[in-house]
């Protein structure tokens, strides 16, 4: 940066040949002063280090700093040129006039505020750049997790098809077939719909709330699960009220439900049931995922939503997982505002609960002139 933006043209002046107490007086009260005659003439500038060193011959010595550093020189060189000349002030020039005063104090000031805004934007940058790789994390587990499930079942159909192709009459080998034709069309949708997202949130998963209809979305969660609740012959019942709404984004809401019935079905044994409900409390909705599979231990009830436990526990059929699921879902409910916690219910199994801001008249009025949408 040049020097320009520095100098100071408040300095006091004073004439040679006004008498060598007057100075003095005067310099002890400033860093330092800027020599001139009757008639304007610049002779230099008198610091107060002058006064130590030559206090006799102030007066006939007070051209003690002669040169003129001009005034498009850089921050750096007029400091380099402080510190050889071993003075903390320079006269400025332009054209070989004087024009004012630089200050080494000030010059130092200005580097370390910008050594400091220079930081603080490494660190912004920095952690700008870690966020964004952070994000591509989640969305590659969220997708790596919510395909899982699916192709676990048509493994699971394939499996059956391979190792019983020969005995299997041909009424059973078409709904076998059928199932891995229906499961494999979901998958394909699902994956059409993940990648969306991830391309439309490249940077960052973004926050959309709209009015959404719980029951549709869950209802289409449960087509995409099916097949693999189907294989351990799980019933899967779904109820809500039918004129509650919920003001969330729909794509977490998805990944949310997801993620929970997928969960349920992991940890529920053959012949299990499990129930998806909802009810407004409040300003909020509250849903459900509720199972009869083998339960949580008690102390093990928070641990799933912490980010830094991705030990993943076996379900009743040894599936899989990655230990994120649930650590997702709590970062999407975080982002609407709502809770979500794991009840042991009475009789055998879990309920998994969560909350999302209910929608209401008042702020469908507001939000329809914003282009907000009703997804029924």
């Amino acid at each position: 940066m040049k020097i320009a933006y520095f100098i100071r043209r408040d300095y006091l002046t004073v004439n040679p040949y006004s008498g060598i107490n007057a100075i003095k007086n005067k310099l002890l009260e400033h860093l330092a002063i800027v020599v001139k005659d009757d008639e304007g003439i610049f002779y230099g500038v008198l610091t107060t280090s002058d006064l130590a060193l030559n206090p006799k011959t102030l007066i006939i010595d007070c051209l003690t700093i002669k040169e003129l550093i001009d005034r498009k020189d850089s921050v750096e060189d007029t400091i380099f040129k402080m510190d050889t000349g071993k003075t903390d002030v320079l006269p400025v020039g332009e054209n070989g006039k004087f024009i004012g005063l630089v200050f080494k104090n000030e010059l130092y000031n200005y580097i370390s505020d910008y050594n400091i805004e220079l930081e603080n934007t490494i660190k912004e940058r920095t952690a700008s750049l870690e966020d964004a790789i952070s994000t591509k994390d989640l969305m590659f587990s969220i997708i790596a997790h919510d395909l899982k499930s699916p192709f676990n079942a048509i493994l699971g159909f394939t499996g059956l098809l391979k190792d019983k192709l020969r005995i299997l009459d041909f009424e059973k080998s078409e709904k076998l077939i059928d199932g891995m034709y229906a499961q494999a069309r979901n998958t394909y949708n699902l994956l059409e719909d993940l990648l969306t997202w991830a391309r439309d949130n490249s940077n960052t998963i973004a926050f959309n709330p709209v009015f959404c209809n719980i029951s549709t979305i869950c209802d289409d969660v449960i087509s995409q699960v099916k097949d693999a609740a189907q294989m351990k012959d799980i019933t899967i019942n779904s109820f809500h009220s039918s004129d509650v709404y919920a003001f969330s984004d729909k794509n977490m809401v998805e990944v949310i439900l997801r993620n929970l019935i997928v969960n349920a079905v992991k940890f529920t044994e053959n012949h299990g049931k499990i129930e998806i409900y909802s009810l407004p409390i409040g300003e909020f909705i509250e849903i459900t995922v509720s199972d009869n599979g083998i339960g949580i231990e008690e102390e093990d009830k928070t641990k799933f939503f912490k980010s830094d436990f991705n030990e993943s526990t076996p379900g009743t059929a040894n599936e899989k997982g990655s230990g994120l699921g649930l650590v997702i879902c709590k970062r999407f409910i975080d982002r609407h505002q709502g809770k979500i916690w794991i009840e042991n219910k009475s009789e055998k199994g879990t309920s998994v609960k969560f909350t999302l801001p209910i929608y209401k008249e008042e702020i469908q009025s507001t939000s329809k002139t914003k282009g907000l949408k009703i997804v029924k």
